[in-house]
């Protein structure tokens, strides 16, 4: 269910209160895709300690992800505007409606 997302928001229809709530969805929707992201570096872990995979290649996949979706990810959720993040975990459903103010969703609409 992927929503359109080009549409710019202006910070300023946001009250001072929702731009803090959204900052705190942004996190929210941050900490759950990292969250994801590192219970497949996990199985990579699992693979170590069962001896398939050797230290060095371990390291390598830890450099790969720090270098790739965790970078890729703390970038798309503190560097952009958080509105436009939001918006995006929202159509992911990272976030859920349910979660979020009914005038918040509006805005974001």
């Amino acid at each position: 269910m992927q929503e359109k997302i080009d549409m710019p928001l202006d910070n300023n229809r946001f009250t001072k209160l929702e731009r803090k709530e959204l900052r705190r969805l942004a996190d929210l929707a941050y900490e759950r895709e990292l969250a994801m992201a590192l219970e497949a570096l996990e199985g990579e872990f699992k693979q170590w300690r069962g001896k398939k995979i050797s230290a060095f290649e371990l390291s390598e996949l830890i450099h790969k992800f720090h270098n790739g979706i965790a970078r890729d990810l703390w970038s798309f959720y503190e560097t952009r505007h958080t509105g436009l993040s939001v918006r995006h975990a929202i159509a992911e459903e990272i976030i859920l409606k349910s979660e979020v103010s009914q005038g918040i969703l509006e805005k974001l609409k």
